[in-house]
């Protein structure tokens, strides 16, 4: 919680500082080159979250356990400090707790995974006499999410379809040389009405509709190339 505080405040510091020097054409803070381009990695440990429904008047609620992701992406810079990023994501959790009407459920067990091709833009704020660079950034696109929880061998929550996903980023890049450098962000990230399959014991099957949410800190290393 304390570093999702600092990333946030280390881009809001950023917005405010660029302000005054709003509309003045300038270099990419990486000292690269209009047109440049730059791949790189990211890991991420993502707080576990609820996905909460309702399937045949029951309340169900899904809680994951603190789980991982990793990224692949690539960009190139534009005018002005923006950065244009194409990125491959994949999101894995297992089932923590499963509820319904506020009960919890024995013997449940489950997971959900997504993988999610999002088109990312990036500003990257002029301060170049900072230590760390802060950057801020938005993304949309597509995600195949799968996900089975069950109890004992009943399947009461399940999905495999693909469904719109946008998030918001925020974070800090420590420049490692002319061409490289690592970076941490928090990263917001959101799956529109994913379409679950519901079946709680003794009641028919049904859709039910939740959002996907889930929030991370990622680490990444990146190249200029």
């Amino acid at each position: 919680m304390a570093l999702r505080k600092a990333l946030i405040g280390a881009a809001f510091l950023a917005g405010m500082t660029a302000s005054a020097t709003a509309g003045e054409p300038y270099t990419s803070p990486y000292d690269g080159a209009f047109n440049s381009a730059y791949v790189g990695l990211r890991g991420s440990i993502i707080d576990g979250a609820d996905t909460h429904t309702t399937a045949s008047g029951v309340d169900v609620r899904a809680h994951y356990s603190t789980g991982f992701s990793g990224s692949a992406y690539a960009g190139t810079r534009l005018a002005y400090g923006f950065r244009l990023e194409g990125e491959l994501k994949y999101d894995h959790f297992t089932l923590d707790n499963l509820n319904l009407a506020g009960v919890p459920q024995a013997g449940r067990h489950g997971y959900q995974q997504i993988v999610a091709p999002m088109a990312n833009i990036f500003w990257d704020p002029p301060v170049p006499d900072f230590i760390v660079r802060p950057f801020i950034g938005a993304g949309v696109g597509g995600a195949y999410i799968d996900t089975h929880n069950s109890i004992g061998a009943v399947q009461v929550m399940s999905t495999d379809n693909w469904h719109f996903a946008w998030q918001l980023m925020g974070g800090v890049a420590l420049p490692l040389s002319q061409t490289s450098r690592l970076t941490g962000m928090y990263r917001y990230f959101r799956v529109e009405d994913v379409g679950y399959r519901c079946t709680p014991p003794a009641l028919p099957t049904s859709l039910c509709k939740a959002n996907a949410i889930d929030q991370s800190i990622d680490l990444g290393l990146e190249f200029d190339i």
